[in-house]
């Protein structure tokens, strides 16, 4: 009985240590997103794009162009400039709260080649030639994956990318010149 009742309060003592440690590694709400979301375009560039080699070695660079966070909405967005050995372009990572109450979140992933990242831009462009009146939306599917919309509020022009139907990230023109002009920078 004794042997019984220390093989208890051992295992009692075990289980509420581990409790006790793995309550101080676990990340609650947004925040535990905001600091994966940092780490997340590398490692779709490492586990989904690129294979990591088990011999000689890789160069991997990354630079966050764009990064928002509304804590209020729930959502945000990375834009991640790389150059992989010669390989360069973009990953965008967006994340939204999969449910009205914010209990589930997920990450999406979307790949862009430097080329195709530069298609992005230019269509974003093309698109703002046409006339567009305060609260029109122009739009146009980029592949299966990415809708662009150009849209002006207030005298102001808009540049909107849709994720999967899912998630909308809106930002000004300035900010995505800007953001090609870090681009630019950074892989060449």
């Amino acid at each position: 009985m004794n042997k019984t009742l220390l093989r208890l309060a051992l295992t009692i003592t075990l289980i509420s240590s581990l409790d006790n440690s793995l309550n101080a590694q676990v990340f609650r709400g947004l925040s535990a997103f905001k600091e994966l979301i940092e780490f997340e375009g590398q490692r779709y560039l490492m586990d989904e794009i690129y294979d990591v080699k088990s011999e000689d070695f890789d160069k991997l660079k990354i630079d966050k162009t764009i990064k928002e966070i509304d804590n209020d909405e729930g959502f945000m967005f990375v834009l991640t400039s790389y150059k992989f050995n010669d390989k360069r372009g973009v990953v965008i990572t967006s994340l939204n709260s999969k449910s009205f109450f914010n209990e589930r979140y997920g990450f999406t992933n979307v790949h862009l080649t430097h080329n195709e990242y530069l298609d992005l831009y230019e269509n974003f462009i093309e698109l703002e030639e046409n006339d567009i009146n305060n609260d029109d939306h122009i739009l146009r599917k980029f592949n299966e994956r990415l809708i662009i919309d150009v849209n002006k509020s207030e005298g102001i022009v808009y540049f909107t990318l849709w994720v999967d139907n899912q998630n909308r990230h809106t930002f000004s023109r300035a900010k995505w010149d800007r953001a090609l002009k870090r681009y630019k920078k950074y892989v060449e």
